[in-house]
């Protein structure tokens, strides 16, 4: 799956319009920008607010900021945070909903080179404790609505709000300091929220940003909702996303359906990112409020986070055509598989075909890889997996490939079908079964040989890492399931 990473980065770039020239002096103020902050998750803001300084970089509920008014707060917030001793080998949690003080505070924690922790801001007292002691979080960014419940983490918890912290336009810049990591939490719906630790080398998610360019073709300039919490692996990944093509945030701190649906409309959105239960919520609108708000422009529809049902795939497809997309993957896993709007068509409950440079296994219990058609464990290698928890844990490797902690299989057609999560089985010897949802759609599909018992779903709910199309947490319009990096 290598050998097709520099042909599909290659066709990425050409439609997505990135290898379109900068003009001479975007172009100095670009290379300027990339030889600061280098590695720095910082460059990303710094290097597309350079090329396209007055470009709405967000639109939130407090209204609208051009990148150059974004790099501005960041570096503010930035100086702010030196001003409290804050620095490289140091956590700060990001305790934002969705809005422009959630970007600010993870750019300028990235750029004093400290840890960006990013705290789910509907976790229960215990968890977010539990996560800030754990993660050894010192300071704490959040807006006004949650400085208490900050405060509350932990006696001796710095807090910082975004929206108080003077501008300092004419300041010098602030050092850009050796990157840390980006820690993302699991759901925690089985105790303690896990870290999952990410490197902020650009290099480590190179094949899932081509594959996504090259199967979506969004370009450069784009209008994204991003109506997935931002704190969830797949909500930062798609705000990058969104950011490394100098398109226009639009988002908002609390989803409604309705509202969502007039900012796409509004806005002439070009994509949007949700959970399938946001998704579900659009379609259930009235008629008379969707005709209110017509989206023309939407061409893009990425899900992940929970399962997504065949029949609500379907269902949107024949109201707003065949512009559906679901990603794959888990916390610790990162996005591996991805579904075009063809492969939902023609296999409704597939979660589609692997990223490009990322290997994705189905192995049996001894480890060895299984055939079309035959369950197994889902293992994924490449460089997004991760297999160490921040404290302590770890997940089963086989061949520099991590298991996902999900069972499935590949059809001969190459696409990938999940049927449950593992620790949601219970084993019998007794004789092979194959899970009913599976049996239905395909007769053909068997448990590998090799495995020595058979296995069935149980009704437990417990789940640390909700993959985006298998079995995980019921997501509601303010908690949607953690599925994807």
């Amino acid at each position: 799956m290598t050998r097709g990473l520099p042909m599909t980065t290659a066709r990425a770039l050409l439609r997505s319009r990135l290898l379109t020239p900068a003009g001479p002096a975007a172009l100095s103020r670009l290379v300027h920008e990339a030889r600061r902050a280098g590695q720095n998750p910082f460059t990303l803001l710094a290097v597309t607010a350079a090329r396209w300084p007055n470009r709405a970089a967000v639109i939130d509920d407090d209204g609208t900021l051009s990148y150059r008014e974004l790099l501005s707060r960041t570096e503010s917030l930035a100086h702010e945070l030196y001003r409290h001793g804050v620095g490289s080998g140091q956590a700060v949690g990001i305790l934002c909903r969705n809005g422009h003080g959630f970007i600010e505070a993870t750019f300028a924690t990235a750029l004093v080179g400290a840890d960006v922790v990013l705290l789910n801001t509907d976790f229960r007292a215990d968890a977010l404790a539990a996560a800030v002691s754990g993660h050894r979080v010192t300071t704490i960014i959040c807006e006004h609505e949650s400085a208490g419940q900050a405060r509350a983490a932990g006696e001796a918890i710095t807090v910082i709000d975004p929206a108080t912290v003077a501008q300092r336009e004419h300041d010098p810049r602030p050092p850009v300091a050796k990157p840390g990591q980006v820690i993302i939490l699991t759901a925690g719906t089985t105790g303690t929220p896990k870290g999952v630790p990410r490197s902020s080398h650009f290099s480590s998610t190179l094949g899932l940003t081509m594959t996504l360019l090259d199967r979506t073709r969004l370009r450069t300039g784009c209008r994204n909702c991003v109506a997935v919490p931002m704190f969830h692996g797949f909500g930062l990944g798609q705000l990058m996303l969104t950011l490394a093509l100098g398109g226009t945030v639009l988002t908002q701190r609390h989803f409604d359906a309705e509202a969502a649906l007039a900012q796409a409309s509004h806005h002439r959105a070009d994509a949007l990112m949700a959970v399938p239960v946001m998704l579900a919520r659009i379609l259930d609108l009235p008629q008379a409020v969707r005709a209110r708000n017509p989206v023309p422009s939407l061409r893009v529809v990425i899900l992940s986070g929970a399962r997504l049902d065949p029949s609500l795939a379907r269902r949107f497809m024949d109201t707003f055509g065949d512009i559906l997309y679901n990603a794959y993957g888990s916390s610790e896993v990162g996005i591996c598989a991805f579904a075009t709007p063809a492969d939902l068509r023609a296999a409704p409950e597939t979660v589609g075909r692997p990223i490009v440079g990322t290997p994705v296994g189905i192995l049996d219990a001894t480890g060895s890889p299984v055939g079309p058609q035959v369950i197994g464990r889902v293992f994924v290698g490449g460089g997004l997996p991760v297999d160490t928890y921040t404290g302590g844990g770890t997940k089963d490797v086989v061949d520099n490939m991590t298991n996902s902690g999900d069972m499935g299989y590949f059809d001969k057609a190459g696409r990938l079908f999940i049927i449950g999560r593992q620790d949601d089985l219970i084993i019998s010897g007794v004789r092979t079964s194959i899970p009913a949802r599976s049996k239905t759609r395909s007769p053909s599909i068997r448990v590998s040989s090799t495995t020595p018992s058979s296995v069935f779903p149980t009704s437990s709910s417990g789940n640390d890492s909700p993959r985006s199309s298998s079995r995980g947490p019921a997501a509601t319009s303010t908690r949607p399931s953690s599925g994807s990096t």
